[in-house]
């Protein structure tokens, strides 16, 4: 692992049961390697299985699965155990964490043994900023329509609406839906409306004239309702749900959004959304960095403690009809897996009528 700037295997393996598992001793285009094909054929056997991660010359390859228990299941199957597809060659397996993970899967150079990259955040790499996007009035108009919107699904749905309760957040999806289970887009009995609403037609034109570098045509809204202290894990939208651009309106309370690049291992960029502002994501950023918000009651800004108050949010997305992505992050994409290979083959049939 040296030849990756760390001192010891301890610092990336994990002794406990983890959904990812590096093959140590199997790597593409290696001596003795293996193809991705060959190592599906071994590890698709076992329920739970997502897919193979492979770099050409790497040493090394890997092997994800649904959840740690699905591994753990794998694991005691096959390591250290001679393998028939291997002509008898034993394969060793070692747990490790998302962020290692993604840390030796994405990273092309990384820095000498011990110290920490540094890294930036900005329109060079797809992260767009822009303050005061809508006023205070528009901002005021937008929590009236939500308001008006609930009442109305309340009255047409016998006294029940389209919110969805997700950890400690509130979800409502327009145009399309997103299972959260799934992990991809879900059913259409999950949207509040099949049309994205009619009163964010002009902040949607507003994108474009702000921002030339959005030329999308969005048909997937999100609108959540943060209560005080809640937050969101790091993640990456879905790569094959969504294409390449994903914006924000914050509403609310400001709040402080963590970015990190797994494939630098400690870097985190913190940037502080203030209400009315929006953010656009695109290229490295969209693809290639993980955001959050961290669940606490209060940020601190310039040294100082701001505490934090209900915040909404607005995710404007559109929806990637091929299921498909051809990026390079291959620890944050989701196109090989093969619940959205499912999704693809199920699919087919219904573009072909």
């Amino acid at each position: 692992m040296r030849m990756e700037g760390l001192s010891s295997v301890s610092e990336v393996f994990d002794r406990l049961p983890r959904k990812t598992m590096c093959i140590v001793n199997i790597g593409f285009g290696a001596v003795g390697g293996a193809t991705a094909e060959q190592l599906e054929g071994i590890f698709g056997k076992f329920d739970g299985f997502e897919r193979i991660v492979m770099k050409l010359g790497k040493p090394y390859s890997f092997v994800i699965f649904r959840s740690s228990d699905d591994a753990q299941i794998a694991y005691a199957s096959i390591h250290e155990k001679p393998c028939a597809e291997l002509n008898g060659k034993p394969l060793f397996l070692e747990y490790l964490t998302h962020l290692k993970f993604a840390y030796l899967a994405d990273r092309t150079a990384g820095p000498a043994s011990g110290q920490a990259e540094e890294e930036t955040l900005d329109e060079s790499r797809g992260l767009y900023y822009v303050p005061d996007f809508i006023t205070e009035e528009e901002e005021r108009q937008i929590m009236e329509s939500i308001q008006q919107d609930e009442k109305q699904e309340i009255e047409a749905n016998g006294g029940s609406d389209k919110w969805y309760k997700v950890q400690e957040r509130y979800v409502k999806h327009y145009g399309h839906s997103f299972d959260y289970h799934l992990k991809h887009v879900g059913s259409a009995e999950m949207t509040a409306s099949p049309d994205l609403p009619q009163w964010m037609q002009p902040f949607l034109d507003r994108i474009c004239q702000k921002l030339p570098i959005y030329k999308q045509k969005p048909n997937q809204l999100t609108i959540q309702r943060y209560p005080a202290g809640s937050g969101i894990s790091f993640h990456t939208d879905s790569h094959t749900s969504f294409t390449d651009m994903v914006v924000i309106l914050s509403m609310g309370t400001p709040v402080q959004m963590d970015f990190r690049k797994p494939a630098a291992s400690h870097a985190v960029v913190t940037k502080d959304l203030e209400p009315r502002s929006l953010v656009l994501m695109a290229g490295e950023a969209r693809y290639g960095w993980e955001h959050a918000i961290r669940i606490r009651r209060s940020d601190l800004v310039d040294g100082k403690v701001r505490e934090r108050m209900e915040r909404w949010s607005i995710t404007i997305r559109t929806i990637n009809e091929a299921m498909t992505c051809g990026c390079k992050y291959l620890a944050l994409c989701d196109t090989n897996s093969k619940a959205v290979q499912h999704l693809r083959e199920t699919a087919l049939p219904k573009k072909a009528q």
